[in-house]
């Protein structure tokens, strides 16, 4: 889905442009978005199991260590080893799995919903709406049954809400085999997952990358880092090979009419005739 403007007088979203093409009032920039819809399922959806599995884990990790160390302090030795030899792993893994099935179950029983995605100058936002809502799937939901009173007049009901603003982010990361973006605030806690469709998932990277990419705090991924276009070389400049020529340098020139006296050539034979002194007798 391409970029879209909203407009607050026509709430809905218009091509992008200066004015609004159904009131002609003034788009501002801020008002350009990307939004889109994307059918959801939670039983097949990994980050929901995902979501569970971060609390559920960590309480049976504390729960478990919590039980071997007083176990120990109470039964010494002896009494921890009848509990590690005993049947404590076998029910623990029992309990596990059926709090797995449990939690399948559930999952089945929420039914579908619709995820309303947002990217805007203020961050990024999911809404979730609840198609044909009962009393049963609100309260697997953990929601109140008293929400039915504000299903609209096409059968949603806004079930959630959650949003991260730019300054709040830390940390991008991309799912591309499922089409998640996962957003973390701080960088070791994921807070809000962004489900993309074929058709989004490049303009959500364009969008990312040109609000945030040059953000030293957040780590981001390669696709998301806006990288600043190489500078053209300046031509080194061509030394000078002029040379300043000085009076000293000026070799000395004969005046007209004026013979400079010419050395004779050295020659290579160092030996010449010498002339005999006459002796007399």
């Amino acid at each position: 889905m391409p970029l879209t403007s909203y407009c607050k007088k026509c709430a809905c979203d218009v091509p992008v442009g200066d004015f609004c093409p159904e009131c002609g009032g003034k788009l501002a920039a801020s008002a350009v978005r990307l939004a889109w819809c994307v059918d959801h399922v939670p039983v097949r959806d990994w980050m929901c199991w995902n979501g569970v599995m971060r609390i559920a884990l960590p309480v049976m990790g504390v729960t478990l260590a919590l039980t071997i160390v007083l176990e120990a302090i109470l039964g010494g030795l002896t009494g921890l080893t009848q509990l590690l030899t005993g049947g404590l792993f076998p029910t623990l893994g029992g309990l596990s799995l059926g709090a797995a099935a449990l939690l399948l179950l559930v999952f089945i029983l929420q039914g579908e919903d619709l995820l309303d995605c947002v990217i805007d100058a203020s961050g990024l936002h999911v809404q979730q709406y609840l198609p044909r809502p009962t009393a049963l799937k609100l309260l697997l939901r953990l929601r109140s049954p008293r929400l039915l009173e504000q299903t609209d007049e096409n059968g949603l009901l806004l079930i959630s809400s959650r949003s991260i603003a730019w300054k709040e982010l830390r940390r991008v990361q991309l799912w591309p085999e499922k089409g998640f973006i996962l957003l973390y605030a701080p960088a070791w806690w994921q807070q809000l997952t962004i489900p993309c469709t074929r058709e989004t998932w490049l303009d959500a990277l364009e969008f990312i990358k040109n609000k945030i990419g040059k953000r030293k705090d957040v780590i981001l991924p390669p696709q998301c880092v806006q990288t600043a276009p190489p500078r053209a070389k300046k031509p080194a400049a061509k030394k000078s090979r002029t040379q300043q020529l000085t009076i000293d340098d000026v070799p000395p020139q004969p005046l007209p009419g004026e013979e400079s006296a010419a050395a004779p050539p050295p020659t290579d034979d160092w030996t010449q005739d010498i002339p005999e002194s006459n002796e007399t007798a």
